[in-house]
C-alpha cells in the first residue's frame, strides 16, 4: 500500500501567496480605515443633533433664548451663563469633559490633561457671532430669518491651551477644525438640523465660507 504524497508550497507559490496577500491588505486597510472615519462622521452628527436638541429645550424652558457663546467672565457652573455650564443638564450628564459626551466631536481624542489639570477641550464651539454688532449675549430664536442657514455649533479646534478651550467660535482657521472629518466640518444649524461641509476655504477664511450673522454672506 502506497503512502499518499505529501504536498507542499514551491517558493515561487509562496512568493505569490505573499504578494496577494500584499495586496488585498493595501486595498483593506484604506477601506476600513475610511469606513472607521466615516463612522466617526457619523457619530459626530449624532453627537451635534443632541446638542440641538438640548438647546431647544433650553430655549423652551427661557422665553426662547439660548445660553451664551462664552462665560463672560463668570467661571461658576452655578451662575455662569455659559452654554458648556447650561445645557448639560438637559442630557443628564454632568459636564462637558468627558470624551465620549455628546458635547464632543467623536472624532476627537483627549487623554486628560496634560500641563493644565483644569483644561476642558471643547471640539464643539457655538457661534460667537449670535451677539455681534451690540446684539445680546443670548440670541433669540427668531432674530434671524432663515436660521436654517446659520451656524449654531462647528467643530472647533480642541486642545488644552488657547482657542481650544473656548466654548466660542470665530471664523478663523485656528478655530475651527476641518482635519478631523477629512476637510469637511460637521456643523449644528441655528434651526437644529445637521450638515457636513467640505468648502474649505483655500485662505482659511471661514467667514466668506458660512453664515455666521446676517452680513456673513
Amino acid at each position: 500500500m502506497s503512502r499518499p504524497a505529501h504536498t507542499a508550497f514551491t517558493l515561487i507559490e509562496l512568493m505569490i501567496s505573499v504578494a496577494v496577500l500584499a495586496v488585498l491588505a493595501g486595498l483593506l486597510i484604506p477601506a476600513a480605515t475610511t469606513v472607521h472615519g466615516l463612522a466617526l462622521q457619523m457619530k459626530c452628527s449624532s453627537n451635534l443633533r443632541q446638542v440641538g436638541m438640548a438647546v431647544l429645550a433650553y430655549a423652551g424652558d427661557h422665553d426662547d433664548v439660548l445660553p451664551a457663546a462664552q462665560n463672560f467672565g463668570d467661571d461658576n457652573p452655578a451662575t455662569s451663563p455659559a452654554w458648556f455650564f447650561r445645557l448639560p443638564p438637559y442630557t443628564g450628564q454632568r459636564d462637558v469633559k468627558r470624551a465620549s459626551s455628546v458635547f464632543q466631536c467623536a472624532a476627537f481624542r483627549w487623554s486628560g490633561p496634560q500641563r493644565f489639570t483644569n483644561a476642558t477641550p471643547k471640539s464643539f464651539k457655538m457661534n460667537a457671532r449670535l451677539n455681534a454688532d451690540g446684539r445680546s449675549r443670548h440670541y433669540r430664536l427668531g432674530t434671524f430669518t432663515a436660521e436654517h442657514e446659520y451656524v449654531l455649533f462647528i467643530d472647533g479646534v480642541a486642545k488644552e491651551t488657547g482657542a481650544g478651550q473656548w466654548g466660542h467660535c470665530t471664523p478663523s482657521p485656528n478655530v475651527v477644525d476641518a482635519t478631523r472629518h477629512r476637510g469637511a466640518v460637521n456643523i449644528l444649524a441655528l434651526d437644529g438640523h445637521t450638515l457636513s461641509d467640505r468648502r474649505r476655504p483655500a485662505d482659511g477664511d471661514w467667514a466668506k465660507a458660512l453664515r455666521w450673522e446676517p452680513d456673513s454672506d
